[in-house]
């Protein structure tokens, strides 16, 4: 995370940047929503067992958007635009990360490597987002809805995670295990790349926003670029495995019943050849 953690509890606590960041939360959960259910609907027929459940993720972001849309409105705030320099998931799309999205556009069909593509893209998007999440859980404002929907919206995405990790492993044991790894290497680069842009994006708009003083925003800018260097240096090497994991009981018991683990989750004997390591560029 670019921001200390007295940083991003300011950010939430006021009310201007708290509704920026709902906005921007609530843009990227259904702009990705919306990309999961065209995919779902247009899976090539061979992997047609991948459907339901990109589909069902895809209906949960565009729930966990609207929730997300409401959060402000509890404040009496209404949204606000997201710059364009901080969509998250506009600038993936730009970068052309995820190809099926623009195939889908012009009305081509989508074949496999797009189906690993997409699935690639989610897993290392989604590490990031879930390991994201629990900080900002923590230092919610005393506002029970808020931490319990950023806590379900942290469940669904382990979940997703265990999907898409299973999704990669039939590929690797249909001898796609090459071009899984090398994807999950590019969707990672891309995403260190975004996530420094968006990162400084937001702490200028923030800084703007709160008053912070000059040479705040000077030390903020330059642990981006630090955090960037050691992702780029360090975290990009280890995107050729997927690691199995534990998903954590939920911590609400509204919003699912404790125990349970993810549908299909695959075990630690299902890792695909080759270095066992994190696909997350480090969070």
């Amino acid at each position: 995370m670019l921001w200390a953690k007295d940083l991003l509890r300011e950010a939430l606590d006021n009310d201007v940047s708290f509704r920026l960041l709902c906005s921007l939360a609530a843009g990227t959960e259904a702009r990705n929503g919306r990309e999961n259910g065209r995919i779902a609907a247009s899976i090539p027929r061979c992997r047609r067992d991948l459907a339901p459940g990109m589909a069902r993720h895809g209906a949960q972001q565009e729930r966990h958007a609207r929730l997300l849309g409401e959060l402000p409105a509890r404040r009496g705030l209404d949204p606000v635009a997201v710059p364009p320099e901080a969509d998250h998931a506009l600038l993936l799309e730009r970068r052309g990360v995820c190809p099926a999205h623009g195939k889908l556009d012009r009305g081509e069909p989508l074949n496999e490597r797009d189906v690993v593509a997409h699935l690639a893209h989610a897993y290392v998007a989604e590490t990031r987002a879930a390991a994201w999440l629990a900080p900002v859980a923590e230092r919610l404002p005393d506002d029970p809805e808020a931490v319990r929907l950023a806590r379900e919206i942290a469940l669904a995405k382990r979940d997703h995670l265990a999907y898409c990790r299973e999704g990669l492993l039939c590929f690797v044991r249909a001898g796609h295990g090459a071009a899984v790894r090398w994807l999950l290497r590019e969707s990672t680069l891309a995403e260190i790349r975004v996530h420094r842009d968006v990162g400084l994006a937001l702490s200028a708009h923030l800084g703007h926003l709160l008053g912070w003083r000059m040479a705040r925003s000077v030390v903020l800018e330059a642990r981006a670029h630090a955090v960037y260097a050691r992702e780029w240096l360090v975290d990009r090497h280890r995107t050729t495995g997927l690691v199995p994991f534990e998903r954590p009981a939920p911590p609400v018991p509204s919003v699912r019943p404790a125990g349970t683990g993810a549908p299909g989750a695959p075990s630690a004997s299902d890792s695909p050849p080759g270095p066992a390591a994190t696909a997350s560029p480090g969070a």
